[in-house]
C-alpha cells in the first residue's frame, strides 16, 4: 500500500473516526460527527457498547499473558489510539498494532514512538499475504504463540473476506496461538441494528451484525477456548452475573485456538 490519504477521506465518515466520536474522542470531523448523530438516535446504547469493546482488550492482554503466557500479540483492526485501548502488559515483549486507515496509523506511529516493543503497519485485511509478510509482522517469533486481537473488525468485513483472513490466520499462526474476536450481534436489539445497519449503508460503510449462530459459523473449524454459551463481550469473565438489563455491549468475546490445521 501507499502511504497517503485518499480523495475525500476528510468529507465523508470513516469507521475508525466514527467509533472514536462515540468513544468521546476528539480525532474526528463532522461528517463523523453527523452520522453519529443519527446512529445514537436510532440506537442510544451505541456509545456504551463501544466503551465496553474498547475495555475488554486490556482484558483480554491480561488473560493471555497469564492463563497461555503469550508475549506477542497483533491487534488487528486497532482504531485510533485511546489509553485504555494502547494498554500492555509488561509480560508483552511485541506488540503490533493494524488498520486499514491512514490516520489510524498516522496517530499509532505518534503514540507508539516511544514505547519498546510496540510497532504499528498500515495494511488491508483483503491483502493477507501482504499483510503477514510485512516487516513488523516477519519480525515476530512463528516458534513461539502468537494472540490476535480481532475486536469490532469483523462486522466490517462480508462473508467471503471474513472467512478469507480467519482461514489466512489459522493456517499461519503457530501452534498454541489465541484468537479473541469480538462481533456485534443481531441478538440483542435486532430492530436497532437493522437501523444501525441502514445508516452505515446510507454512508457508504458495509456493516453487518450477525447472529450467535452465524458467528460460531464463520469460526469454523477454530477450536473455541470457553465452553458453553456465547458470551456478551460485558460479561466476559465477569465474577458475578450481569443482569441483562446494564449489559450495553450487544457483543460476543469469543476465544479461540487454530486446532488442528490439517483438517
Amino acid at each position: 500500500m501507499t502511504y497517503g490519504f485518499p480523495d475525500g477521506y476528510f468529507a465523508r465518515p470513516t469507521v475508525a473516526r466514527v467509533q472514536d466520536r462515540l468513544d468521546r474522542g476528539t480525532d474526528n470531523y463532522p461528517p463523523d460527527r453527523d452520522l453519529v448523530r443519527d446512529l445514537v438516535a436510532a440506537a442510544p446504547w451505541l456509545p456504551g457498547s463501544v466503551r465496553v469493546n474498547r475495555a475488554h482488550g486490556p482484558r483480554v492482554l491480561s488473560y493471555l499473558t497469564r492463563e497461555h503466557t503469550i508475549d506477542q500479540v497483533i491487534d488487528l483492526g486497532c482504531g485510533l489510539p485511546h489509553d485504555d485501548n494502547r494498554y500492555v502488559p509488561d509480560e508483552v515483549r511485541r506488540m503490533v498494532y493494524v488498520d486499514s486507515d491512514p490516520g489510524v496509523e498516522a496517530h499509532a506511529r505518534m503514540v507508539l514512538a516511544e514505547r519498546h516493543g510496540t510497532e504499528s503497519l498500515w495494511a488491508d485485511l483483503e491483502d493477507m499475504p501482504a499483510l503477514l509478510a510485512a516487516g513488523p509482522i516477519a519480525r515476530l517469533d512463528c516458534g513461539r504463540p502468537i494472540g490476535v486481537l480481532l475486536h469490532d473488525v469483523l462486522p466490517w468485513l462480508g462473508d467471503a473476506t471474513a472467512h478469507t483472513v480467519l482461514a489466512a490466520l489459522r493456517s499461519w499462526l503457530p501452534a498454541g496461538s489465541v484468537l479473541s474476536v469480538t462481533h456485534a450481534t443481531t441478538d440483542m436489539a435486532p430492530e436497532a441494528m437493522s437501523a444501525l445497519t441502514r445508516l452505515y449503508e446510507g454512508a457508504d460503510i458495509g456493516f453487518r451484525p450477525r447472529s450467535g449462530k452465524q458467528i460460531r459459523e464463520l469460526l469454523t473449524p477454530w477450536v473455541p477456548l470457553e465452553a458453553g454459551e456465547l458470551r456478551t463481550t460485558a460479561s466476559w469473565r465477569r465474577p458475578t452475573p450481569l443482569h441483562p438489563r446494564f449489559d450495553h455491549s450487544h457483543a460476543y468475546a469469543i476465544l479461540a485456538s487454530p486446532g488442528d490445521r490439517t483438517s
